[in-house]
């Protein structure tokens, strides 16, 4: 793996060297140096620098040269020219051969380390690329083979849509998540997650894919996998869309249209600061809407939006709301509108609304409501959060 600390300068002028040699290691860079192409490459070989400073015109092996064997054997290192003439035609030459950049001798100073830091830059940019590139290829894989295993055995695929659940308990600075799932048949249309968003952020999501079953229980692997991305990108690109609801609804919204998927998705995401307790969230057609217990007050975080993947421009719903310390979120997805379907909603959200009051826990709403011993005729996912004083 490439030094990015390391300046490899191949040039057959001693006082050319000497110069740059100085400029650099006072940029603080480690230096190396050849004077000829031949025992340059072999030092490029040995040491592997960061970035390779070579000058156009040498005997035996000019620059030109030693840019075509860079090509062969040592492809992602950055290389500049450097040329005692400066004119047009050699740097469209040399950028031909594959370089990185072209300075003119005399280089000034800031000219010379601003050279090397920029190949550097853009080396850790694409080599970031390819890592991103290969954990995308490689959850790809993973989602193959769980839409694979999926189709062939529906126990399996309990086991495994079970398997990526988060943690339940899991806790985040001062946030603790809960989590329970019932689905209706072996697989769930519903699903939910929480995670931490580096070391100050965490996001959670509770989502319902239209229908239940193996169909819908498939777009939420798709879904989880999507999410993914976008957590994947935030760590290894610096891309925050992930910390934006808004952001990401748009984005999913983009991706489930472009993979042709033929369900529509409700899903409610929100993002919580942990050093504030600031929760900024986004609704796509999420109903019933989170509940908030504040105190004694349970209200409902009202906040209407069009779910992913229908047709149309109409807006997602957007808010945010100040999380105090003991405040209490519950996220339930609709199958339990289904419990009483003779219930008009008010008295259900009235019925939901006294159980989180009075509830301490998710395991004791989801008793009340008789979920595990109730024939369920839709999926119901149940999302309890905690925001709690950080003893971390």
């Amino acid at each position: 793996m490439a030094d990015e600390a390391v300046v490899l300068i191949i040039d057959d002028d001693e006082a050319v060297r000497g110069a740059f040699r100085r400029v650099l290691q006072g940029a603080g860079f480690n230096v190396l140096e050849a004077d000829d192409g031949d025992s340059g490459l072999a030092l490029c070989a040995k040491r592997a620098p960061g970035v390779v400073f070579v000058d156009l015109r040498m005997p035996k092996m000019d620059g030109l040269a030693v840019l075509d064997a860079m090509k062969i054997k040592h492809p992602d290192t950055p290389v500049v020219v450097i040329s005692g003439q400066g004119n047009m035609n050699d740097a469209i030459e040399a950028l031909r051969h594959g370089a990185w950049d072209f300075v003119s001798k005399p280089a000034e100073n800031e000219l010379l380390v601003r050279a090397a830091r920029r190949a550097m830059e853009r080396f850790s940019l694409l080599r970031k690329n390819c890592e991103y590139s290969e954990i995308l290829r490689l959850t790809n894989e993973r989602l193959s083979v769980a839409l694979d295993e999926l189709r062939s055995d529906e126990q399996a695929a309990r086991q495994l849509q079970f398997q990526l659940l988060p943690k339940d308990g899991l806790r985040m600075g001062g946030l603790s998540c809960f989590r329970l799932l019932y689905p209706s048949q072996f697989l769930s249309g519903d699903f939910l997650d929480y995670f931490p968003l580096g070391s100050r952020f965490a996001g959670l999501y509770l989502a319902d894919v239209a229908g239940h079953g193996a169909a819908s229980a498939f777009v939420t692997a798709i879904l989880t996998t999507l999410i993914g991305k976008y957590r994947d990108a935030l760590h290894w690109r610096d891309d925050e869309i992930i910390l934006h609801p808004s952001h990401l609804l748009d984005s999913l919204d983009q991706d489930l249209r472009s993979l042709s998927v033929p369900k529509h998705v409700t899903l409610f995401y929100a993002v919580i600061d942990l050093q504030t307790g600031k929760l900024v969230y986004g609704n796509a057609g999420a109903f019933p809407f989170p509940f908030l217990k504040h105190g004694n007050d349970v209200i409902e975080i009202e906040s209407a939006g069009r779910p992913l993947n229908l047709p149309g421009r109409g807006h997602f719903g957007m808010g945010e709301v100040q999380l105090s310390v003991g405040d209490r979120l519950l996220l339930i997805s609709d199958g339990v509108l289904d419990l009483k379907a003779k219930h008009t909603y008010r008295s259900q959200r009235d019925t939901i609304i006294n159980l989180f009051g009075q509830a301490s826990g998710i395991q004791e709403i989801a008793d009340s409501l008789g979920l595990a011993n109730s024939p369920l005729s839709d999926d119901v996912a149940i999302l309890f959060a905690r925001w709690e004083e950080d003893h971390a």
